[in-house]
């Protein structure tokens, strides 16, 4: 009795593959939904942005532009005064944008502010200083005193009316004159003073000290000097000594 052996695979018949027939259709899957409006925060409109130029949305770094500015500014002593109002100003300004959490030069606008406040006040002090000494130094001629090294405009001229706002120096420094004698008129004296010759009060005064004797010398004039051309009782007349072609003096006459 024989057996058929089982049909292997390459037994079996092939069909030819058929052509034109289309696989069944596969689901559609709903397009993805997006929310109206603007994209969301850090993604780009028209899909990724172009490799090596970056988002263009995206903020650039703060400058410190204006904090250096600013501390520039501080240290112009130049100019203290103008450069530290605009310091301050520019300080200022750098401290408002730095609210938003990001580095203006908070440190640097900080630095600007406090140097130019100090600055301000130093040149404040100094212009008061300055005020006072030059107010202190402007006298008349009843505050003069003997030694006194003086200038004044017209002070030496001897066609000039009047002379201008006297100012006390150093008699080391160029000066017009020097007062070697004072004194205070009483009565009679101021009333016979317009009548008098203005030298008659100080020529006494020299003739009667040697020491202001020898210091007319050649070259050297004396001259006297009050606070009107018609004083008062109690009024002073300074005597002054200075060089007759009308050259400054740069040294003391008097010891």
């Amino acid at each position: 009795m024989s057996s058929t052996p089982p049909e292997g695979p390459e037994d079996q018949p092939s069909y030819p593959p058929s052509y034109g027939q289309q696989p069944p259709p596969q689901p559609q899957q709903p397009p993805p939904a997006y929310e109206q409006g603007y994209p969301p925060a850090g993604g780009h409109p028209y899909g990724q942005a172009f490799p090596g130029r970056g988002d263009p949305r995206q903020e650039a770094p703060p400058s410190k532009a204006m904090a250096i500015t600013s501390l520039v500014l501080s240290l112009l002593f130049c100019v203290p005064f103008l450069a530290a109002i605009v310091s301050i100003v520019l300080g200022v300004v750098v401290l408002g944008r730095s609210r938003d959490g990001r580095d203006h030069g908070r440190g640097m606008a900080i630095a600007g502010i406090v140097i130019s406040t100090l600055v301000l006040l130093a040149t404040v002090a100094l212009l008061v200083v300055a005020v006072v000494v030059g107010i202190s130094s402007l006298k008349d001629v009843n505050d003069l005193q003997r030694g006194d090294c003086i200038s004044a405009d017209n002070l030496t001229d001897g066609d000039a009316e009047g002379f201008g706002q006297i100012t006390v120096g150093s008699c080391t420094d160029e000066h017009d004159a020097e007062v070697v004698a004072v004194k205070t008129l009483d009565a009679e004296e101021a009333e016979r003073y317009a009548s008098a010759s203005t030298t008659e009060i100080c020529q006494s005064l020299v003739l009667d000290d040697p020491e202001l004797l020898e210091l007319v010398a050649p070259g050297i004039e004396l001259l006297t000097i009050t606070n009107s051309a018609e004083p008062a009782a109690g009024d002073k007349v300074a005597c002054i000594l200075f060089n007759a072609d009308g050259s400054p003096l740069d040294e003391p006459l008097l010891d």
